[in-house]
């Protein structure tokens, strides 16, 4: 008969040292993969107010020199506003990060986090959409026919 040979406690704990290690490098690979998909920012239309080839301030440079001065006036003036709001998504973002490695894992801060980042970005949205509607308001009858002209012709397609 031979002799079984039973592993140390230091081999058990070297082993779980390193199951929790891959579990945790799981999660956060996991959790990046899903961020990418549920927060990616990319796309036909989306670009902030001072971003050149969309939106408002891509449609200003069709518009005679001082309609378009005062529409990319009307954006720069926002800047500061919208920064302060994505600088809030940041926050939230960085809060989800924080509640995924937290130990002990709560879910409930987790939802809290998550919740964080869509408040977060409806403020953002607001904020743009009433520049948007702002900047619109002060456009002539024939300046928000080109606008929507030139919307429709950028629309994507679906």
């Amino acid at each position: 008969m031979t002799a079984e040979t039973v592993p140390s406690a230091g081999t058990y704990r070297k082993l779980r040292y390193g199951l929790m290690a891959s579990l945790a490098l799981n999660v956060l690979i996991i959790g990046a993969v899903a961020g990418t998909f549920c927060f990616s920012r990319s796309g036909p239309g989306h670009g902030g107010a001072g971003q050149k080839g969309s939106g408002l301030f891509a449609f200003a440079h069709t518009l005679p020199r001082e309609r378009s001065d005062m529409v990319r006036q009307k954006l720069a003036d926002s800047r500061p506003n919208l920064e302060t709001l994505r600088k809030g998504i940041r926050d939230a973002r960085a809060g989800v990060r924080a509640a995924v490695i937290a130990e002990p894992f709560d879910q409930a801060k987790l939802n809290t986090a998550l919740d964080g980042i869509v408040q977060a970005e409806a403020n953002e949205k607001r904020a743009k959409v009433a520049v948007f509607g702002e900047t619109v308001g002060q456009l002539t009858p024939e300046e928000r026919r080109q606008l929507h002209d030139w919307l429709e012709a950028r629309r994507p397609l679906r």
